[in-house]
């Protein structure tokens, strides 16, 4: 079929029934959060570090990240300056969850680097001290799911999990949309629905395998990737990409959106243009 083997299409299968069955993306976020909670609330506010594989956070499905060649991709992660972004947050728990998987690679080499990602409870006290960049004080419920933080004490052997600064960093346009561009030299492909719906069988797996079909022979390539419409994430995409409707299929080079469809024979169309 192209530039995917069985074993990727069963991961974009995955990505879109894991979305329908979990709403808190328990990253990715298109993620599935492996997690190991303890019986007793000391336990949940210890430091947990777990290796899970994203569904959620639109992560590609098919095609390398071109910064995989790279001797060090997180190489610029330093290690008393712990960030992340947020992919959860337990108000009842006072706590947030961030995913610091670069910072937990930033001494490994690529190019052949493994996927895992890395995930880490922030528990919030009294004492935490929540702010802005710019010294503005902040509170738990200015913080959405996709904010990039840095978190102090960086993980460490000694660390107890209890957060005493939570910063929110200001994010450029592609850290904003990087769940959504492509990372590789081609489109990224994003069908994205109502969480709690189920997506038209023609919108699901098939929708990639059938445009690597029509992009079979020329230059172009494409991944793809399956998740809900998150209201609570630091970007509203409905609002800043001006979707109508849900499902939406929606087209992205490495810069930004340049197609989006409500139709699979619109949608169809537009790559079968591109050969000609």
């Amino acid at each position: 079929m192209g530039q995917c083997s069985k074993l990727n299409r069963e991961k974009l299968h995955l990505n879109y029934m894991a979305g329908l069955w979990k709403k808190k993306f328990d990253m990715v976020k298109s993620t599935i959060s492996v997690r190991q909670r303890e019986g007793s609330r000391l336990h949940r506010s210890i430091l947990f570090l777990v290796i899970f594989l994203f569904t959620m956070s639109f992560i590609s499905a098919c095609g390398k990240s071109e910064g995989a060649h790279e001797s060090y991709p997180y190489g610029h992660y330093e290690e008393d300056k712990m960030i992340g972004t947020v992919s959860e947050i337990n108000k009842s728990e006072s706590s947030v969850v961030v995913d610091i998987s670069g910072w937990e690679k930033r001494d490994r080499k690529g190019p052949d680097m493994t996927e895992e990602g890395y995930s880490y409870s922030a528990m919030i006290t009294d004492k935490t001290v929540i702010r802005h960049e710019e010294e503005k004080e902040a509170s738990i419920d200015e913080i959405k799911t996709g904010q990039k933080v840095l978190v102090n004490p960086p993980r460490g052997n000694d660390f107890e999990g209890i957060a005493d600064d939570i910063i929110l960093l200001e994010m450029s346009h592609e850290e904003k949309f990087s769940r959504l561009l492509s990372h590789i030299d081609g489109f990224n492909i994003v069908v994205m629905y109502k969480d709690g719906t189920s997506l038209p069988t023609e919108m699901q797996e098939t929708l990639y395998e059938n445009v690597m079909n029509i992009l079979e022979g020329t230059k172009y390539r494409a991944s793809a990737a399956w998740g809900p419409y998150d209201e609570n994430y630091i970007v509203d995409y409905k609002e800043e990409l001006d979707i109508e409707q849900f499902p939406a299929m929606l087209v992205f080079d490495k810069k930004d959106l340049i197609f989006k469809a409500y139709s699979v024979d619109e949608f169809y169309e537009f790559f079968r243009n591109l050969g000609e």
